[in-house]
């Protein structure tokens, strides 16, 4: 089958799109200024950024740090705080790109694996257990992919009171944060806890993956020694510029979450109707887990061979080949229907 036909259900885009207000700032855009290089402190976004989290925390411009991408944010933290034989705690499954990171840095990650048979449902008090201070890190994110599931905010507290008192640094990944209320975001303890630093992504929920900006929120204190590490230049103009627009459209990030919630509450019950198991996971994140009880099937080639491409269960530790992550199409029906 040709890539073409596939219904792609793998990367972490937004099926939806962007909003209409980022495509026509787009068309307006002042591309003679190409030849120049973009705000190297990235000024205007910065200032966006902390009007679009007003009511929830006051952000100087300092505290918070632009890169390309998530990514990029969680690659200059590992420089900053991984050297060989560093160990950071998880929990498992979870974004595994930012475990080989830290591998390649000599870091060592142990996890708290959450349980199949519990449908992999995250327990804060087994994971606040293991806090210790042999830990330079704690790496959270949130909602969780593959499983798509929400910690709540008090959950997220809780780990941020045991490990400051551990001195403990929390990282809480929030790159599919647009899927879940601003009020449950840890940007909201920002300003409680000086060992938080919280990443977000453009590439999800704001449906622009293909400009490749993201950002972070620091303490202060933290935020120095980011700027140490910073690549300059690393976001483009145009990518900073169409990223301050979809700040801006406040009814874009409502409107997407009500449609993931319409189709995904539609996928999740035919699927269950035909027997597939459902990780834990929040209808309003477009991922989620799938599996099959025989552990014997390869449920990606079986999907596969249906036509739809998702990312196999064991691109995640913990995880076998009868699972896989799912992220929502569009229509619950393009799935269903090649089933």
């Amino acid at each position: 089958m040709r890539r073409g036909e596939l219904l792609d259900c793998f990367l972490g885009i937004n099926h939806f799109g962007a909003s209409e207000r980022v495509v026509e700032a787009a068309k307006e855009y002042d591309w003679s200024t190409v030849w120049y290089y973009p705000d190297p402190i990235y000024k205007e976004l910065k200032e966006k950024i902390s009007e679009f989290w007003s009511g929830y925390a006051d952000l100087e411009t300092d505290q918070i740090q632009i890169a390309n991408g998530a990514a990029g944010v969680l690659e200059r933290l590992n420089k900053i705080f991984i050297e060989p034989g560093s160990w950071v705690l998880g929990y498992s499954p979870q974004f595994p790109d930012y475990v080989t990171w830290l591998e390649a840095y000599g870091g060592k990650y142990e996890a708290i694996v959450l349980n199949p048979e519990e449908n992999f449902k995250f327990h804060v008090e087994r994971l606040v257990a293991r806090i210790d201070n042999k830990y330079c890190l704690i790496y959270i994110d949130n909602p969780n992919t593959p499983t798509g599931q929400i910690i709540s905010l008090d959950e997220v507290e809780e780990i941020l009171l045991q490990a400051e008192r551990k001195d403990v640094v929390v990282v809480v990944d929030e790159a599919f944060g647009e899927y879940m209320d601003k009020e449950n975001s840890a940007v909201n303890l920002i300003e409680k806890y000086r060992n938080l630093i919280v990443v977000r992504s453009f590439s999800k929920g704001f449906g622009l993956a293909g400009l490749r900006v993201g950002y972070g929120i620091f303490p202060p204190e933290l935020s120095k020694y980011y700027d140490k590490v910073d690549l300059p230049l690393s976001v483009s103009a145009v990518g900073c510029y169409l990223a301050g627009e979809a700040l801006l459209d406040t009814d874009f990030i409502p409107g997407c979450q009500r449609m993931v919630e319409r189709e995904k509450g539609r996928l999740l019950k035919g699927l269950r109707e035909k027997g597939y198991l459902i990780s834990e996971t929040s209808e309003s994140c477009p991922i989620f887990a799938l599996g099959q009880k025989n552990t014997d099937i390869d449920l990606k080639e079986e999907l596969l061979a249906r036509g739809i491409l998702t990312i196999s269960g064991t691109a995640f530790r913990n995880l076998t080949n009868n699972y896989v992550r799912v992220n929502i199409p569009a229509n619950a029906d393009d799935f269903l229907g090649r089933l």
